[in-house]
């Protein structure tokens, strides 16, 4: 499947809402609690579409994927991606052609409870501290 990027238009913050919803909404729920209301608000306060790119998987949006680059490392601040597409190796090209870029460590934090945490090990990230609800990985640069 030809994987590409395009940049967010504030166009795009319903299908970013529903991409939220559909990605991240069972783990916040169980981690914190949802109110949709604020959330809602939240999400919408907070959306900037200089923030990251729309993931388009066979020619449809599929996600969404923010990178940060900082002095010390690559943050892949977000990664997600709608459940049709899951499971079919997206993300696990995606990350990996990050990594392959990379000339830095790459770090994240992911939920607990958010199985997704499997295939960020399966790619070579560590847990290399822990809050209550996060882990944050990192990988290491031979």
């Amino acid at each position: 499947m030809h994987i590409a990027f395009r940049q967010i238009s504030s166009d795009d913050f319903e299908f970013l809402w529903r991409l939220h919803n559909a990605a991240l909404k069972k783990y916040v729920e169980k981690t914190w609690g949802w109110n949709e209301e604020w959330h809602r608000a939240n999400f919408k306060n907070t959306f900037n579409p200089n923030d990251g790119e729309i993931i388009v998987a066979g020619g449809a949006d599929a996600g969404f994927l923010w990178i940060i680059e900082k002095e010390a490392e690559t943050l892949l601040a977000s990664i997600r991606l709608l459940p049709a597409f899951q499971k079919r190796g997206i993300g696990t090209h995606i990350i990996k052609n990050l990594l392959d870029k990379s000339k830095k460590p790459v770090s994240l934090q992911v939920l607990k409870i958010n199985p997704a945490k499997k295939l960020y090990e399966r790619l070579g990230f560590e847990t290399v501290s822990e809050t209550d609800t996060q882990f944050l990985m990192r990988t290491r640069i031979l």
